[in-house]
């Protein structure tokens, strides 16, 4: 964490709405685009980010590592989408999330490409698809990740590799 964030930290521990309003807008835009891979809908993916913020607000005081607020932001992002996939007996990955990323530029080799990653990333567990969406779509560090999901930064780096690989592998056999 930058020290202007972890100054922004210790200011929203202080019941500064300003603070933790700015904090939050450094990584706003980092956690909508996982939260609408994860969810697929544009007022979805609102929705989480929002209701996140709420929950990391109200339990800042909990924060102990400043360096550590971004993974903790992300983990209670990904809680609050998995609750939301399992109010809507949802799969992970729904069939929007990549139609909504799309360019007005896209071909329709972009639309086949969407569809393969898509099915490659289906075929990842739960644990897999999420920290390969914290890491390719959250931009979040193998420490950033492991704190948001629970396990250590080797264990992390582990399972993304393999997770990678699986999909690798399916895109060259399903592939052209």
């Amino acid at each position: 964490m930058t020290a202007p964030a972890e100054l922004l930290l210790k200011q929203a521990k202080t019941a500064d709405p300003g603070a933790f309003g700015a904090l939050y807008g450094m990584y706003a835009p980092e956690l909508y685009r996982y939260a609408l891979c994860v969810l697929g809908t544009p007022a979805d993916a609102q929705d989480a980010v929002q209701e996140a913020a709420v929950r990391v607000y109200e339990n800042l005081q909990n924060i102990r590592d400043p360096g550590r607020f971004k993974a903790y932001f992300f983990k209670t992002l990904s809680n609050t989408c998995k609750t939301m996939l399992k109010r809507r007996s949802l799969t992970l990955i729904d069939e929007q999330p990549f139609e909504n990323l799309q360019s007005p530029h896209s071909t329709e080799s972009d639309a086949i490409l969407r569809a393969d990653l898509k099915a490659a990333l289906e075929r990842l567990s739960e644990t897999e698809r999420t920290v390969v969406l914290l890491s390719a779509v959250a931009g979040l560090s193998s420490r950033e990740i492991a704190d948001a999901v629970g396990l250590t930064a080797g264990s992390t780096r582990s399972k993304l590799s393999r997770a990678l690989g699986k999909m690798r592998k399916y895109m060259h056999e399903h592939g052209e």
